[in-house]
């Protein structure tokens, strides 16, 4: 008789948990809450602008590095062993000291006192979030059909979604019930905006436990992994590299420049609405917030299931999509400014942000092209390369425009439509020349 070992027990115990339709979906119930709370500790600063350039005398462009560079950077030189991570070892694991990391520096974010110190936590923030990607894309595309991708990488994206939207109402509340700063024992004056980072950051240490219950999918067992043959090799990422590099440049060049354009213009809109029409903090915030959850929310969603509607009849839906909403979200950014008034603004302004919300659908395009041992370190790759354009570039390109183009700093709204303007047209152009790369790196998947 054969002997039963712990691997062999955990196997049986994940498979059988496997075979519960409703565990994956509590699981990924949980990964949607650390989503939320990981845009939460992000998209924080955005509307605290003002404050922390007022409280540590710095100017928009160092405020366009902490939100820009400060993760942007990040990205390619942890993506990578955090990829290989997710493909070699537990996923759960990796996810649950992320989390703990990351809280911990967002902490830490509320007790700066200069800029250095501000960047360097905010660069902690930025390093704990960059696990959570390649190892959730591992897991989620083990225990759901490729078929219901894109609208499970969508459900997961939309815990971004509200964690921007309450950034925006929880910071409003925080820096207006301590406008002025509160006196903390044996911490000394702090204020409004210290206190809401660690508000803010506090919640993550705790929920990272919740992690434990997600469903893990059976691998090979240690003693096999041990002996070296089975263990997933880089030459196999190179050559899946080799084959699909058409599609892969489209992909990831297209995509890049979109999360530079959605970076920079949602990062910088709660101050665009500030200084083009004299909002407050508070107002801004529960404006934003609601536009966020009106059009964000709903787009996540949306765009998830119609691209997954869409890939029953064709391989490429995921980058055609996207090839007629670059046009649509063109027309809204460009034109947007033209209108009077914040309300007609945000309106007008909406279908870019319904279609901006796009994690979930190219989350999701790129596992139905990629073999599931190679996932892991795909995704850190694509991060990397997204992360580093998106998030370094995006803050401080509409910074650039505003300081550098327009010399006037109550003229973001128009910085925002020329990055639009400029870059968005790219993007589509992009797609439109993946789609057949696509469809033949999908053919070799299901061939």
């Amino acid at each position: 008789m054969q002997a039963v070992t712990s691997d062999t027990v955990e196997n049986l115990s994940v498979r059988r948990d496997l075979s519960r339709p409703l565990l994956a979906w509590v699981g990924l119930a949980i990964l949607v809450l650390l989503a939320f709370v990981s845009f939460l500790d992000r998209q924080i600063i955005a509307l605290m602008v003002s404050p922390i350039e007022h409280s540590l005398r710095i100017s928009d462009a160092q405020i366009g590095l902490l939100q820009g560079a400060a993760f942007g950077l990040v990205y390619p030189i942890v993506a990578l062993p955090f990829g290989y991570a997710a493909d070699r070892y537990s996923r759960t694991w990796v996810i649950f000291w992320s989390v703990m990391f990351w809280s911990v520096s967002a902490i830490s974010s509320g007790f700066a006192q200069s800029f250095s110190v501000l960047f360097a936590a905010r660069v902690g923030v930025a390093l704990g979030e960059a696990a959570l990607g390649p190892a959730t894309a591992s897991l989620l595309s083990e225990i759901f059909p490729r078929e219901r991708l894109a609208t499970v990488f969508s459900i997961f994206g939309s815990g971004s979604i509200v964690g921007q939207a309450a950034a925006l109402a929880i910071g409003g509340a925080v820096i207006s019930w301590a406008r002025g700063g509160l006196d903390v024992p044996w911490l000394g004056h702090l204020a409004a905006w210290q206190i809401a980072f660690i508000l803010t950051g506090a919640p993550a240490a705790v929920l990272a436990w919740l992690v434990f219950i997600v469903p893990e999918p059976a691998r090979e067992s240690r003693s096999a992994a041990a002996a070296g043959p089975e263990r997933p090799r880089w030459s196999e990422v190179f050559d899946f590299i080799r084959q699909t590099w058409a599609f892969l440049t489209c992909y990831i060049v297209g995509q890049s420049l979109l999360m530079m354009i959605g970076a920079g213009a949602w990062s910088w809109l709660p101050v665009a609405m500030e200084r083009s029409f004299g909002w407050n903090v508070v107002r801004v915030g529960s404006a934003v917030g609601l536009f966020t959850v009106a059009f964000g929310l709903t787009g996540q969603l949306a765009n998830g299931i119609i691209v997954d509607r869409m890939f029953r009849r064709r391989a490429d839906a995921h980058l055609r999509y996207y090839v007629v909403g670059a046009v649509i979200a063109t027309a809204s950014g460009c034109l947007a400014p033209l209108v009077p008034g914040p309300w007609m603004y945000l309106v007008l302004l909406g279908p870019m942000k319904f279609l901006m919300n796009f994690a979930g659908v190219f989350g999701a395009a790129l596992q139905v092209v990629t073999p599931p041992r190679l996932r892991g370190r795909l995704t850190a790759l694509s991060a990397a390369v997204t992360g580093l354009v998106g998030w370094t570039l995006g803050p401080s390109i509409v910074a650039f425009f505003t300081d550098v183009v327009l010399h006037d700093r109550s003229k973001v709204i128009w910085s925002i439509a020329l990055v639009t303007g400029v870059f968005m047209p790219l993007a589509g152009i992009l797609f439109a020349l993946g789609l057949r790369p696509m469809r033949e790196a999908v053919a070799r998947q299901t061939g």
